[in-house]
């Protein structure tokens, strides 16, 4: 059998290429002017939908715990629950301290030094917070889903750092796919301080 195709009988199937971002553009928006002097900012990474985080008050059921960075001796609690509820099912985190963005990797082992990289300044003074995280700084291999939340927690000294705000929930995330844009909106609290009290967070892979 000869099997004739004209100009307009035949047709072929073309499957799109999917290209995969190199990095994440983040834009967090508060209801007063960032203060990385006075306040903790941090944004936790993970490859896994069941990673944990310590939360504000009521979300936490049990004695609120603090939001702090792997290594740190916490006021509340022992070090190791620390890492075996919260930092070891981190694939990295942000944190903007008065110097600039600071990307920290993972895993997080009692007792081992995490990678630090520096991102950038923290800019001129404004209501937004606005940085770049390269993947491939934080993954060998980037997941096909980035979860993400966004933590906001008062940062005095000789105080127990309790998380003020974050996103309304754990399981936000991320495509790897390039182009990929996800909005989380916080409803405004009026009883959290102003630079503490987070209202959107856009993330677009590039």
């Amino acid at each position: 059998m000869v099997v004739v195709c004209l100009a307009a009988g035949c047709s072929r199937t073309v499957t799109p290429i999917v290209t995969y971002g190199e990095q994440m553009a983040v834009e967090v928006t508060l209801r007063g002017n960032v203060d990385a002097g006075s306040n903790g900012y941090f944004m936790v990474l993970s490859a896994d939908p069941n990673y944990k985080i310590p939360l504000p008050w009521p979300n936490q059921i049990d004695a609120a715990p603090e939001m702090l960075e792997p290594g740190t001796t916490p006021l509340i609690g022992s070090i190791e629950a620390y890492y075996s509820n919260f930092y070891n099912s981190w694939s990295g985190y942000v944190l903007l301290e008065p110097a600039g963005y600071t990307l920290v990797k993972g895993p997080f082992v009692l007792g081992q030094s995490a990678t630090r990289e520096y991102l950038s300044p923290p800019g001129a003074a404004s209501s937004k917070l606005t940085f770049l995280v390269r993947l491939g700084s934080l993954y060998s291999t980037i997941p096909d889903k980035i979860y993400f939340d966004f933590v906001s927690v008062p940062w005095i000294g000789g105080s127990a750092k309790i998380p003020k705000d974050h996103l309304p929930s754990t399981n936000n995330y991320i495509s790897k796919v390039t182009g990929s844009i996800v909005e989380v909106t916080e409803f405004e609290e009026a009883s959290i301080e102003a630079s503490l009290d987070i209202l959107k967070v856009k993330i677009e892979v590039q």
